[in-house]
């Protein structure tokens, strides 16, 4: 059940990393890189710029399918055999793009092949056994040094002070926020975000309208406090979803 493993590809269609699949042998992998080859080949072909973020794939070990998306040049893989989710998958995809955009900023072939350790360590923790274990940016930071900061333990301290600087990892007991912040001055502030979809008749009518809407924190504040916000027109909002920082 679960992921089979995370496979990323360059614009070659060569794998540039690849993680241990917890079933099944290098073959199985391989497979699933030819049938994204392929496909993304069809769409050439077709002068297509994208193709189908599910493809089936007859692997050794049955039918199976490859969740992918395409970010830049970049292909990224998940082989999946066992009945999962694809929307699941596809949603630890995008997480890994928004930890690997936090870690590495400028996601690119030549970005990841000099940061090959740390990427290797970023897939080991996030993924495990083939579920989603640790995902949050703060938790990571504390078991994965950042590239810029593993650079600079290394020319000073050498490989002794890099030991020293992650000794205390999940420090915080809240994943998403670091342990002992302060600031000279406490504030949060607030975005709003709106986008509208819709469609309009020849006569001008609107025929279907939805909006969506998004409400972005940065919070500087000293401590782990407790925040009490208020909706004027809570009725009006359906589908929901929150960060698990809100109660």
């Amino acid at each position: 059940m679960g992921i089979d493993g995370v496979i990323i590809i360059d614009n070659t269609g060569r794998p540039i990393v690849q993680t241990a699949f917890k079933s099944g042998t290098t073959a199985v992998a391989a497979q699933h890189v030819d049938a994204l080859n392929n496909a993304y080949e069809a769409a050439a072909n077709q002068n297509q710029s994208v193709v189908d973020p599910i493809i089936f794939v007859d692997s050794s070990l049955g039918p199976s399918v490859c969740c992918n998306v395409q970010h830049n040049s970049l292909r990224i893989a998940c082989p999946v055999h066992s009945e999962t989710d694809p929307l699941f998958v596809l949603a630890f995809l995008q997480t890994l793009l928004d930890v690997l955009q936090e870690y590495l900023g400028d996601i690119s072939a030549t970005s990841i092949r000099e940061n090959f350790d740390i990427v290797y360590q970023l897939l080991e923790e996030m993924l495990d056994s083939g579920y989603p274990s640790t995902t949050e940016l703060n938790t990571l930071r504390e078991i994965v040094t950042p590239p810029s900061l593993f650079k600079k333990i290394l020319a000073v301290a050498g490989s002794a002070g890099l030991t020293k600087a992650v000794s205390t990892p999940f420090s915080s007991p809240i994943p998403w926020r670091a342990t002992g912040l302060r600031y000279n001055n406490n504030e949060i502030f607030f975005d709003i975000v709106e986008e509208m979809q819709g469609t309009i008749s020849k006569e001008g009518k609107s025929l279907n309208v939805e909006v969506w809407g998004r409400i972005r924190t940065n919070t500087r504040l000293s401590g782990t406090p407790d925040i009490l916000l208020t909706l004027n027109q809570p009725q009006v909002l359906s589908d929901c979803s929150f960060h698990p920082c809100v109660r």
